[in-house]
């Protein structure tokens, strides 16, 4: 056929889906119900990987250590003024 078509039938979204996140140390699935509630996610799924739990703790580790190497700068600066 050529042409425009007789019917055009319009695709509605899917009501319930689901969506999946995946980053160095998780993964995450959301699960929508848009007839429940639309403004976001019905349940949220987290799992960790093998070793994630390590990784967090090292990265809390180095924040601490990061702000107080800024605090010790910060002294320094003002106590030189």
């Amino acid at each position: 056929m050529r042409g425009r078509p007789a019917i055009i039938v319009p695709e509605t979204p899917p009501r319930k889906f689901t969506r999946v996140y995946e980053d160095e140390d998780t993964i995450e699935t959301w699960t929508y119900n848009l007839d429940k509630f639309t403004r976001g996610p019905v349940e949220v799924d987290i799992k960790y990987k093998a070793g994630a739990e390590k990784r967090i703790k090292q990265r809390v580790k180095e924040a601490k250590q990061q702000k107080k190497i800024e605090r010790q700068m910060d002294k320094i600066s003002k106590r030189n003024k």
